[in-house]
C-alpha cells in the first residue's frame, strides 16, 4: 500500500471532524503511515479460515 500524502491524511481526518494543525500534519502523516504499514505486516492469509478461540478463560459467575 502506498503511503498517504500530508493532503490525504487532513482530507481523511476533516472526514472525521479532526482538525490537524499545519504544524503537525507531516508527523502525523508519518506516523499513520508507520501505523499502516506495521499491521499490513499482521495480516495472516488464513486468519478468516480458523475457528476463534478464546485466549483467555473468563471466570463463572
Amino acid at each position: 500500500m502506498k503511503d498517504l500524502t500530508s493532503n490525504e491524511v487532513r482530507t481523511q481526518a476533516l472526514a472525521l471532524g479532526l482538525e490537524i494543525l499545519e504544524e503537525d500534519l507531516a508527523e502525523v502523516a508519518f506516523r499513520l503511515n508507520a501505523l499502516s504499514e506495521t499491521l499490513a505486516a499482521l495480516e495472516h492469509p488464513d486468519l478468516d479460515t480458523v475457528e476463534y478461540r478464546a485466549v483467555f478463560d473468563t471466570p463463572e459467575y
